[in-house]
């Protein structure tokens, strides 16, 4: 079965975008965490509000696509993903703040991804390593992984290699499309990272 990168739906310009982290997260020493599959509800802050760019759409989607490597989900897609993904995580209360300075009042949650699967075939793959922790990978060329070290369960679970890349199996991915989610694209593998060039 493949993988494909979850990513924010970037082809809609109607669609509303957060492109900046919330004080109560920036403020936080430790919220680097939230991308690394581990638990952070021990310091999640309370009453964490993302605006929306003021420069992007004004509709709001099952996925709110961002700039900050983050799913934001509605309850929508979170009671989806609850009873789908098979997957261990932590949906931690977010709020939205419109255009307008107003409080969206939709719940949307903060997904933290607590499955990490260490499975990218390194010597296939193209990458560069991250300059400040040479232990993860900053961007693939080219990814490719090797399929016998992902669990056959597994349908939703964060690179080791490079943990704030979420992978989807294909059919799960496929009933998110057919269901109508919104705000989240899934890409082929062939063709995630190619924008880097290849060798």
């Amino acid at each position: 079965m493949s993988f494909l990168p979850w990513l924010s739906d970037d082809e809609n310009d109607a669609y509303a975008w957060v492109t900046y982290a919330p004080d109560a997260l920036r403020k936080e020493p430790k919220e680097y965490e939230l991308h690394e599959g581990v638990t952070v509800q021990r310091w999640y802050p309370a009453n964490v509000t993302f605006p929306l760019a003021e420069d992007r759409g004004l509709e709001l989607t099952d996925s709110i696509p961002n700039t900050l490597d983050l799913i934001i989900a509605s309850e929508r897609l979170k009671q989806f993903l609850e009873a789908n993904a098979g997957a261990r995580m932590e949906f931690l209360p977010a709020r939205l703040l419109d255009q307008k300075d107003r409080i969206v009042p939709e719940p949307f949650y903060v997904l933290n991804l607590l499955e990490v699967v260490e499975c990218v075939d390194l010597e296939k793959s193209q990458y560069e390593r991250s300059v400040m922790d040479p232990t993860f990978i900053a961007w693939f060329s080219l990814l490719v992984l090797d399929a016998a070290r992902i669990p056959p369960q597994a349908k939703l679970f964060r690179l080791k290699e490079k943990p704030d890349l979420i992978l989807i199996r294909e059919d799960l991915a496929q009933v998110l499309v057919n269901e109508d989610y919104t705000g989240m694209m899934f890409l082929e593998l062939e063709e995630y990272g190619r924008e880097w060039g290849r060798t």
